[in-house]
């Protein structure tokens, strides 16, 4: 599969799920006007800051997170996130906003090939995300944020 054939899988299948995307020229380059209490997890200095639960309305309060990703899937829009670049597993779930960057070198074109790669690598936890936290009910009312995060933005760089 050509390059820009995965690339369009991978974004027709995040927007399918829900999410946002942004181009950015490179991680640093971020438009975030919008998101002005935006924490960045990318940073270890930030990382740092969430290590423990001492203070309780630090974790309630996470509005907009962000976070590296470290392989997409075109196939579903999936993103993969390991705990090495996260504080604590939970972040990711009870942050309202949750923008995940990647570089575009980074996305495979499915789920098996994403497993092969995770194979290589040695990490305590992670898991794939894909879309903003979504649930209906019998009566198909659709609820956003149930289990999750209720908006997902997506950042793709060379």
């Amino acid at each position: 599969m050509s390059d820009t054939i995965l690339l369009n899988s991978f974004i027709q299948n995040v927007r399918a799920a829900g999410a946002e995307i942004i181009f950015s020229q490179e991680d640093a380059d971020l438009p975030s006007p919008q998101w002005e209490d935006l924490i960045d997890f990318t940073r270890a200095e930030v990382r740092s800051q969430y290590q423990n639960f001492e203070n309780t309305e630090k974790w309630y309060n996470i509005r907009h997170a962000l976070f590296r990703g470290r392989l997409g899937v075109a196939e579903n829009g999936a993103i993969w996130l390991e705990d090495d670049d996260m504080p604590h597993r939970i972040i990711p779930f009870i942050a309202e906003h949750l923008i995940l960057i990647i570089k575009t070198e980074n996305i495979v074109v499915n789920m098996h090939e994403a497993y092969n790669k995770l194979a290589e690598r040695d990490f305590g936890f992670g898991v794939f995300i894909c879309g903003p936290s979504k649930t209906a009910d019998i009566e198909q009312s659709l609820v956003y944020g149930a289990h999750g995060a209720k908006q997902l933005t997506v950042v793709l760089f060379d």
